[in-house]
């Protein structure tokens, strides 16, 4: 079976292929990312690694049996100008379909944050569906009615699935959209109870737990004006918040919550921003959670994110941990050398989630023989 990756990231589809057993070449990646492709090379051996889907010739890719894509979500609007291809082009999604357009690969999955359905007034998302399934596909079942002359013909079925619905204790919702080239019945999985706990995928005694550098968390927070209260507030639904790239990610361990002096600065700064633009100075509140916050990969101004409480004392999330979030075995995330924590955090923060892929290829190839 022949698999193609764009917006390849580390890699999560191929590792869900790996994981369930299923025989297929890498014909391609394609990362934009200096550090994720490095940390793919070593996890993946891709035919061909491209760097920018954008420059890529597609016509020289051979017919692939599955593409994936976790394309960023761009604006663009259909309202009132029909002009499918040309609606899209200049954002990154005209390169997927592009490429879909030329390749036509027997299935596709792809992959965006669950804000796409809302997008632009839902112009987006609407937009997307309509060109990949208009000229004789369907939606969901239902014959696609044609509003662009250039649609793709797919056949395609879309929802929004939780990675915590799915094995893994993170709440991070994303919506998949799976196309068939040939019409086929297609479900998504079905929820499933969720036994791992987030204390489950931590470490013991790890190198990120309080050091020397980070002071009390109570010291600081009365001169900044803030109420502890505002910021971490205990809650009993066992997950942790969505995790974060590029940001701090703690978890309370004993009995005092602690921040660096980067934080604190992190904290002043935010302050400062909303007093300048006139808007309310808000921290969102984290609460007891067996289940992580959805790791993101923008960063963020505020150093509270991605925090889980642990014996009443936080400390950042370690690189392991996060990867864990995100559905990759140990001895993977241990094959990857000489990439610094912040490229390891980021890596994880913008992957797909392994196990979600893994439920929804088993979907896909039911009757596959391994």
């Amino acid at each position: 079976m022949k698999v193609g990756t764009d917006f390849s990231g580390i890699g999560a589809p191929e590792m869900a292929l790996k994981y369930l057993g299923i025989d297929f070449e890498s014909e391609f990646a394609c990362e934009i990312d200096k550090y994720a492709r490095q940390s793919f090379k070593q996890l993946h051996k891709p035919n061909t690694f491209y760097n920018d889907i954008t420059t890529r010739n597609h016509k020289e890719v051979e017919q692939l049996d599955l593409y994936v894509a976790g394309f960023p979500c761009q604006a663009f609007s259909m309202a009132g100008k029909r002009k499918g291809f040309e609606e899209a082009r200049g954002t990154l999604f005209f390169n997927v379909a592009e490429f879909i357009q030329i390749n036509k690969p027997k299935v596709f999955l792809l992959e965006n944050v669950k804000g796409l359905l809302s997008h632009d007034k839902g112009n987006t998302f609407q937009t997307i569906v309509d060109i990949l399934s208009n000229g004789g596909g369907t939606q969901n079942g239902q014959i696609s009615l044609d509003v662009f002359e250039d649609g793709l013909g797919y056949h395609i079925y879309w929802q929004v699935l939780n990675t915590k619905d799915y094995g893994i204790p993170q709440n991070r919702e994303r919506i998949f959209i799976v196309g068939f080239k040939d019409f086929r019945e297609f479900s998504f999985p079905k929820l499933m109870e969720l036994k791992l706990k987030l204390v489950d995928i931590l470490q013991d005694n790890p190198k990120f737990a309080i050091s020397g550098k980070y002071q009390p968390y109570p010291r600081n927070y009365k001169e900044l004006g803030l109420e502890r209260i505002e910021i971490f507030e205990k809650r009993e639904d066992s997950l942790s918040n969505c995790l974060l790239a590029n940001v701090m990610s703690y978890v309370e361990v004993e009995d005092k919550y602690y921040l660096s002096d980067k934080l604190i600065q992190s904290f002043t700064k935010h302050k400062e921003r909303h007093t300048e633009k006139g808007t309310g100075f808000k921290w969102e509140v984290k609460k007891k959670d067996d289940v992580a916050n959805c790791l993101r990969a923008n960063a963020s101004l505020c150093p509270t994110d991605n925090t889980i409480e642990v014996k009443n004392k936080i400390r950042r999330l370690t690189p392991l941990e996060c990867w864990r979030l995100q559905g990759f075995r140990d001895e993977d995330f241990f094959s990857v050398k000489d990439v610094s924590d912040t490229q390891l955090y980021k890596q994880a923060g913008n992957s797909i989630t392994v196990n979600v892929l893994m439920e929804i290829f088993k979907k896909i190839y039911a009757n596959h023989n391994k």
